[in-house]
């Protein structure tokens, strides 16, 4: 059984054990996501040769089981993306004893590293748990028709009135009714459909601003 989670990584350490394109495509995602990403490998795709980031430090060295330990006791996150099965077995091994987190590249271990959808504020995770990649694409793609680009300013409308309603309104419950209320008014939502964000802040602000007198009155 796996348990969800979206993870924050910035300035987390991250270990890369291997340099080929399985590894290429998770070094692009963790340094997307912020992290410190050390590769270590005997050899490394042209991309990840190419690839500058201040966050990256690609390690040349032959691995073998002794010399992997110093790598994961200072890393935060550990992958073992090497076509190796012995030294991935010998990483996690040693992952284990370390008390680290890790993902293998051949098979099921601590975490998985699923599809992922990003449309503005929206960040979905897709994973079949390793039984079909071409279905967790397939899933990605409905997902990305379905998502409208009204829902994405409605994230960012509400974002900026939760904000204002914060310094305003200490009771959580009362700031979600009223951010409810202000979000479903017809008008507002008529200019989230039409793309104007800045109109339908001005909108809701005018209308916290009503709210707030009629409390008072």
């Amino acid at each position: 059984r796996m348990f969800p989670v979206i993870l924050n990584l910035e300035k987390k350490s991250v270990v890369v054990f291997g340099g080929g394109k399985v590894a290429e495509r998770r070094v692009a995602k963790l340094l997307d996501a912020g992290a410190r990403v050390r590769v270590v490998s005997r050899d490394f795709t042209p991309t990840l040769r190419k690839l500058r980031s201040t966050n990256l430090e690609l390690v040349m060295q032959e691995l073998n089981e002794k010399n992997i330990g110093k790598f994961i006791r200072a890393a935060d996150m550990v992958l073992a993306a090497t076509s190796d099965k012995d030294l991935n077995d010998a990483v996690e091994r040693e992952c284990r004893k370390c008390g680290k987190l890790v993902n293998r590249a051949d098979r099921t271990s601590d975490f998985i590293i699923p599809a992922t959808l990003k449309l503005g504020d929206v960040l979905v995770a897709i994973s079949t748990k390793g039984k079909s990649p071409a279905v967790a694409k397939l899933i990605k793609q409905r997902i990305r028709k379905a998502v409208a680009s009204e829902e994405l300013l409605l994230i960012e409308l509400q974002e900026y009135l939760r904000e204002k309603l914060k310094r305003r309104v200490k009771n959580q419950a009362e700031r979600k009714k009223i951010l409810r209320e202000v979000t479903n008014r017809t008008e507002i939502l008529e200019c989230i459909r039409k793309g104007d964000l800045e109109k339908a802040k001005k909108l809701a602000v005018a209308t916290l601003h009503q709210w707030r007198k009629n409390a008072h009155n």
